[in-house]
């Protein structure tokens, strides 16, 4: 079933079509959602023959082995509740692969190998190349367009961090898909500002040194950032309006300070966005929506530390392929049932199972589980090999544990 040998098989596009599906007929009633879209590295360090091993950063930002996955999650109008949409994995190692530096050499005609021209030239022509970039536009673009095929009146809004500072990104939600976004800005985006340097010349003044028209601040009577807690932390609320390419959208600009003015973060954080705002409170929202990306982060760690998704085994790209992208289904599985692992008193007990000390969550739950698989295997072998009571004592007495007879 995962590398595909089977005439019925369930890969990579089936999970997808089946998570936006669910999705769609979920939220077909709603008035607005949130789309958040996020890679994830999927970190095979000392793996060396599994297929189309490409390239990607670990957590101290080195070269590592590895594959990436795009995944893609709703948060409701609440803003609480979250749903797994979409996944596609893919790797840089991939004969279908073209970099964006390398598609930018092909369109200039900078490539210096004829060979490598015409294959690109196949690739590109066919629409069976990829990248990141093009990963990242043709999932929003499904994901939207699955949604709205439910509703067409229903306001989505994308939430992404600095890998979709683009302009052409952001052309392509706001006048293609007709929807809204919210996008952290590199610290290189211009402003619409200019400067005259000490040569004299006319210089762009970076956004993020840039003045901005609005501001306000508030405080916050407690910041937990990092496992760091802020006493009347202060937070400072700048807007303007900014144009790219003749398109005219919002900058939000957040700075954080300590209760003494000192800045929490070395640079502040930008925000672009085609959410009109014209008052300090949508501004404001601006943020918090964007804050809201975290979900995902928090999504891709229970995947990996519950679920094991970076622990595979298989080697070949099908097989890896399917398996992440069943990873991400189950996952969904367990987000979905995440009111009834509060309001059932049953599951309180499997999560107590689990060592859970009263806490009632997804990753207790699936502790609870295990413990409970393995007893019930235990207590299967147990009647198979015809263990009586008091071997089962003399073998706890090996263990060096001692219980009550099954």
């Amino acid at each position: 079933m995962l590398d595909n040998s089977l005439k019925s098989v369930l890969d990579e596009k089936k999970v997808s079509e089946a998570l936006l599906e669910n999705s769609a007929n979920k939220f077909s009633d709603r008035k607005r959602l949130f789309i958040i879209g996020d890679h994830c590295d999927i970190r095979k360090k000392y793996s060396k023959k599994l297929e189309n091993l490409g390239k990607v950063r670990d957590l101290d930002g080195n070269i590592t082995n590895g594959y990436t996955t795009l995944g893609t999650v709703i948060v409701d109008e609440d803003k609480k509740n979250i749903t797994l949409a979409d996944i596609s994995v893919f790797s840089n190692k991939e004969d279908s692969f073209i970099s964006q530096e390398e598609l930018k050499k092909y369109e200039n005609s900078k490539i210096e190998s004829e060979e490598r021209t015409k294959e690109l030239k196949e690739l590109i022509d066919s629409n069976n190349h990829i990248n990141m970039t093009l990963s990242v536009r043709k999932q929003t673009q499904r994901v939207s367009e699955s949604l709205k095929a439910k509703n067409p009146d229903l306001i989505l809004c994308h939430v992404h961090d600095r890998f979709c500072d683009s302009v052409g990104y952001m052309e392509h939600i706001d006048q293609t898909l007709k929807d809204e976004f919210v996008v952290r800005a590199k610290l290189s985006r211009n402003s619409n500002n200019i400067k005259i340097n000490a040569k004299g010349k006319k210089q762009s003044i970076k956004l993020i040194d840039a003045e901005f028209s609005n501001k306000k601040q508030y405080i916050i009577d407690k910041l937990r950032l990092k496992g760091k807690i802020y006493q009347q932390a202060k937070v400072l609320i700048e807007w303007d309006k900014v144009t790219l390419n003749k398109n005219e959208y919002t900058a939000v600009r957040i700075t954080l300070k300590t209760k003494d003015a000192k800045p929490i973060h070395n640079k502040p954080m930008l925000l672009i966005s085609n959410i009109k705002v014209s008052t300090y409170l949508e501004a404001k929202e601006i943020y918090h929506i964007y804050l809201m990306r975290s979900k995902i982060e928090a999504v891709f760690k229970f995947l990996k530390d519950v679920l094991g998704l970076e622990e595979f085994q298989v080697r070949d790209w099908d097989s890896i392929k399917n398996i992440i992208a069943l990873c991400f289904f189950v996952g969904n599985y367990f987000y979905e049932i995440e009111s009834s692992l509060i309001e059932n008193p049953t599951i309180e007990i499997i999560c107590q199972m689990g060592s859970s000390k009263g806490i009632v969550s997804r990753h207790f739950f699936l502790e609870g589980l295990k413990v409970m698989l393995i007893t019930q295997n235990t207590l299967r072998l147990k009647k198979e090999l015809g263990i009586s009571n008091e071997t089962w004592q003399e073998m706890e007495a090996f263990a060096g544990i001692s219980g009550d007879e099954f």
